[in-house]
This record gives structure tokens, C-alpha cells and sequence, in this order.
């Protein structure tokens, strides 16, 4: 009696659920029911304590307010390096580069001021996922050894490395910040 109350019931729980999966095979072993079916993977997080939590959402907010940044980064270098080759001259490409750092300066350095140094780490980490260039050598591509030298020395001051690699296989936040970034990107909160 139980398994024909089951085999009816079952159907019309199945057609409740909005997430609906499909029976591949159904088998009765000593009045216990083995259902074989294909379901989406699911990632549960599990948290040794509350300080690791509250590390992970702190940066969660902060990899999501950082990553537009780090998207149009990427964005404007592959623009700034398409346009570089086409202008022949050395003179005209300085010039170039001038304007755009003026641009950038004008339209973004007010809100890049407001970031901490934990965001701004972030965002380094971020461009270099972007670019496959660290951010180091981007300033010294463009600007010149002199001014990565010194943006480098700026950053050491506050406790940041223009040098660092985005190596989420071995380095645990870059792991978290790799994770954040494709868990975003499944439920279409960032492109």
C-alpha cells in the first residue's frame, strides 16, 4: 500500500517544485525506493567559524565593488594597445598615452581614491586575472621603468605589491576571489 500511495503521490510532488528532474530509473529493494536521476551540481559553503564567514562575505562585497574597475582596466589596455600600434610615431603614442591617463584621472581617480588598501589589492589581483599582465609591468609598458619603480615603491608603503600574481590554484584569497567572481558570473549579477 505504501508504495502505490508513493507512486501517485510522488508525480504530483515532482510537478510542485519549480526545479523538476528527470527519473532515469526507479528500483524497490526491501520496501525502501531507489531513485537514479541527473540533478545540477550544488556548492554548499561551510565555514569553520564565524570569523571565516564574515572574512568571506567582507570580501565578496569588496571583489564585487572592485571587478567593474578591473573589467574596464582590461577593456581600456587591450583599447590603449590597439590604438599604440597603429600610431607610428614615438611622440604621437607618448601623446596618446597622456590623454588617456588624463581621461582616467579626470573620470576615475576621485572614486579609485575612495578604495582601501584591501580593495586595492583586490583590484591589482583583478586586473592581473583580466590581463594576464601584472600590474607592474602594464605602468612600465606605458609609462616606463621610472614610474613603475615608483608606483611599485607607493604601493610597498601601503602594504600592496604591484608584482603580486593572480594564482588562485595556490594562494587561498585568490582561490576565494576566483570563486566569488564565477559564482557572480552563473547568476548573472556581474557579466
Amino acid at each position: 500500500m505504501k508504495v502505490l500511495v508513493f507512486i501517485i503521490c510522488f508525480p504530483l510532488a515532482a510537478l510542485c517544485q519549480k526545479d523538476t528532474f528527470l527519473i532515469k530509473e526507479m528500483y524497490y529493494k526491501d520496501k525502501e525506493t531507489i531513485i537514479l536521476s541527473d540533478i545540477e551540481e550544488i556548492e554548499i559553503l561551510h565555514f569553520i567559524n564565524r570569523e571565516d564567514e564574515r572574512y568571506f562575505r567582507r570580501l565578496q562585497y569588496k571583489t564585487l565593488k572592485v571587478y567593474p574597475y578591473a573589467k574596464l582596466a582590461a577593456e581600456q589596455l587591450d583599447s590603449i594597445q590597439t590604438q599604440l600600434e597603429l600610431i607610428p610615431k614615438r611622440r604621437k603614442r607618448k601623446a596618446y598615452i597622456k590623454a588617456t591617463e588624463q581621461w582616467i584621472k579626470e573620470d576615475l581617480a576621485p572614486e579609485l581614491k575612495k578604495l582601501s588598501r584591501w580593495e586595492g589589492r583586490i583590484l591589482s589581483k583583478l586586473i592581473y586575472r583580466e590581463t594576464n599582465i601584472s600590474t607592474y609591468q602594464i605602468v612600465k609598458d606605458l609609462k616606463g621603468g621610472f614610474h613603475a619603480f615608483f608606483w611599485q615603491g607607493m604601493a610597498k608603503l601601503y602594504d600592496n605589491n604591484l608584482k603580486t600574481p593572480y594564482q588562485p590554484q595556490s594562494v587561498e584569497e585568490d582561490k576565494w576571489i576566483e570563486y566569488i567572481i564565477v559564482d557572480e558570473k552563473k547568476k548573472g549579477i556581474i557579466e
